[in-house]
């Protein structure tokens, strides 16, 4: 665990410096990079470089959606399917915000709909595959439109329309071999599967063979496991219970290597990490603040302490600014009550000339004093109800329509 949390440590600060200065996002260099960290079962990288881009103000929203998106690969890539779809909604609500918001949702969608198929979620998995457009499928690239296409053979599979399957597979393997051959495997899996059906011992064999020897090429160990269960499944399916063992037995090893639990667990305590250091630096911030404001206060005081001397070395001058002050202040007084009289005078001889109450009166000053209709009642300790009943009267006596003009 120590060592953990030093390699750890090592990782934030390489991965953060380098970072610091260089904002320019190339997504499909980032998209690379993160492949390769998940390959090599380096997840940990991976978290901290989109953390770094997520947090990142010069981000933009097209920046964090890209980001979001790889960090929900490699949550599934564990196998944690919750982390995965929690960030591919994340995704989602800062693609909506940019001009490729057709790339965007689309992208999402397929996502959604291969961690759905995945968790054999036949319900919210239709859902998804009814608001697939056709026409939309142009806005995502070749790699991830061979997935798509190998579960649209799965599904034929599965009706029994393996000649239409085998044309899917096919097509994904022209498509992923052009693309990215790294992820060749998933679809030998399901050829594996295919051909078990439709009784094709031999091609189902060399389907293994293939989609492990590119598994063992490009050293992806989820896929080596990935094709150890499906030759599993295939050797107990015909009854070869030897084969079937000694498969089990290495995909066992290669489970307990690969330990997807654990990982994902060490990437979940990686973000809270990552989190409590965010706060601490914004905790940090906050006390460098609270410095500068004591310094400036401290310098204020210095200057106050000053200018008072200075003002104490012409006593006499300060005592005639402090009386023409007074005397200024008591003129503005006397202003301030006498038009404050003269306008309620006003008010009142303006409306002498209508069939007003003096309830109604009362009610017209508190509205030009910015009353709501809920204080004038707490303040003439009638209902709100009331007080719309006389403003409607109001209304009606002065000819006017709402409230504003009453202030006019």
């Amino acid at each position: 665990m120590f060592f953990f949390k030093k390699y750890l440590l090592f990782i934030i600060i390489s991965l953060y410096f380098t970072q610091l200065y260089s904002q320019n996002i190339d997504h499909k260099s980032l998209e690379l990079e993160i492949s390769n960290f998940n390959d090599k079962n380096q997840n940990e990288k991976s978290i901290v470089k989109l953390d770094k881009i997520i947090n990142d103000t010069k981000s933009t929203d097209y920046d964090r959606y890209h980001a979001y998106l790889q960090k929900s690969l490699t949550y599934k890539n564990l196998y944690n399917y919750t982390g995965a779809l929690t960030n591919l909604t994340l995704a989602e609500k800062a693609g909506r915000n940019t001009k490729y918001n057709k790339e965007t949702s689309t992208r999402i969608l397929i996502e959604q709909l291969f961690i759905y198929f995945d968790l054999k979620k036949n319900k919210e998995f239709n859902e998804l595959l009814l608001q697939v457009k056709p026409e939309n499928l142009k806005y995502i690239k070749n790699e991830t439109r061979a997935f798509y296409e190998c579960i649209l053979g799965n599904l034929e599979m599965k009706k029994g329309n393996y000649v239409f399957a085998d044309k899917y597979f096919d097509n994904c393997i022209i498509l992923l071999k052009k693309e990215n051959p790294k992820h060749l495997p998933i679809i030998y899996k399901v050829k594996v599967e295919l051909y078990n059906l439709m009784g094709k011992h031999k091609e189902a064999i060399k389907a293994f063979e293939i989609g492990m020897d590119y598994a063992e090429k490009f050293q992806i160990d989820i896929y080596k496991i990935t094709m150890l269960e499906t030759i599993i499944y295939y050797y107990t399916s015909n009854e070869q219970y030897k084969e079937a063992y000694l498969a089990q037995s290495e995909v066992t090893r290669q489970r307990k290597l690969y330990d997807a639990a654990n990982r994902s667990g060490q990437l979940n305590n990686l973000e809270k990490e990552l989190l409590q250091q965010r706060s601490d630096i914004e905790l940090n911030n906050k006390k460098n603040m609270q410095l500068v404001l004591s310094t400036i206060i401290i310098l204020l005081c210095i200057l106050i302490f000053v200018l008072f001397k200075l003002f104490q070395s012409n006593k006499q001058r300060r005592l005639l600014i402090e009386k023409e002050i007074a005397r200024m202040r008591i003129q503005l007084e006397s202003y301030i009550n006498h038009t404050a009289e003269n306008k309620n005078n006003q008010l009142y001889l303006n409306l002498e000339k209508y069939n007003l109450k003096p309830r109604h009166l009362e009610i017209i000053e508190l509205i030009r004093k910015g009353k709501t209709n809920k204080e004038i009642g707490n303040e003439l300790f009638i209902s709100e109800n009331t007080v719309k009943y006389h403003l409607k009267i109001i209304y009606e006596i002065l000819d006017i329509d709402n409230r504003s003009e009453l202030t006019k």
